[in-house]
């Protein structure tokens, strides 16, 4: 074959090769950009902040102290998972919708489980008894009888929370903080002026209500 065939094929080669791979990453950003529409795409009635959390068996909207600092009440949406019979574990936010942060964890153990701790891990625990039975927990997937029941085992369970957004406006600042349930005795109770869930709200408004 002739040099100057040989070059003309060499480079015809390079040519379709360098447009070829060209075409592939030019699609890359795309098909990128399709997957992320995909996932942010959810049903209208969405609450939950991530699509992984929508069918979280257990939801529920609640307060949390800061431990050290007990006038520091956020508000807290739990979206919780079993990791299995004995533990679940949960990611706050601090609302519902696509907008709201995400500004902690809390592990739920049982009885059975914390019992079995040292002292020294139980004192990172708290429970939540006085939380039920005062109404600061609402579950935001059910209602009635179901959720009465959802609460009556939540009662019974521990639980271990930090927040890792305990304070800042447009970002967190400083570490994460150990958190508290309400537990309605000194210095662990509901500050004046706490801003409560809209769900907790309009649990109370409607108890004052069937009151009257």
């Amino acid at each position: 074959m002739p040099m100057q065939k040989l070059r003309l094929l060499i480079l015809t080669i390079v040519f379709a090769a360098g447009a070829t791979a060209g075409m592939l990453f030019s699609r890359g950003p795309v098909l990128v950009q399709a997957r992320a529409d995909e996932h942010q795409s959810a049903p209208g009635d969405v609450k939950a902040p991530l699509r992984e959390t929508i069918h979280c068996p257990l939801a529920f909207a609640g307060v949390h102290l800061q431990k050290d600092q007990p006038t520091n009440a956020q508000v807290a949406y739990h979206y919780c998972n079993p990791l299995n019979e004995s533990v679940s574990q949960c990611i706050l936010y601090d609302g519902t919708g696509p907008k709201a942060r995400l500004i902690g964890i809390e592990y739920l153990v049982t009885d059975e489980i914390y019992r079995s701790m040292p002292a020294e891990e139980r004192a990172y625990w708290h429970d939540h008894k006085y939380e039920v039975d005062a109404h600061l927990i609402r579950s935001l997937t059910q209602q009635g009888d179901d959720e009465s029941k959802t609460l009556a085992k939540v009662r019974t369970l521990w639980g271990k929370v930090y927040h890792t957004w305990a304070a800042g406006t447009d970002y967190p600042t400083g570490p994460a903080k150990l958190f508290w349930s309400v537990t309605g005795e000194n210095p662990l109770v509901l500050p004046p002026g706490a801003k409560l869930p809209p769900e907790l709200r309009a649990a109370e408004s409607s108890k004052e209500h069937t009151q009257k």
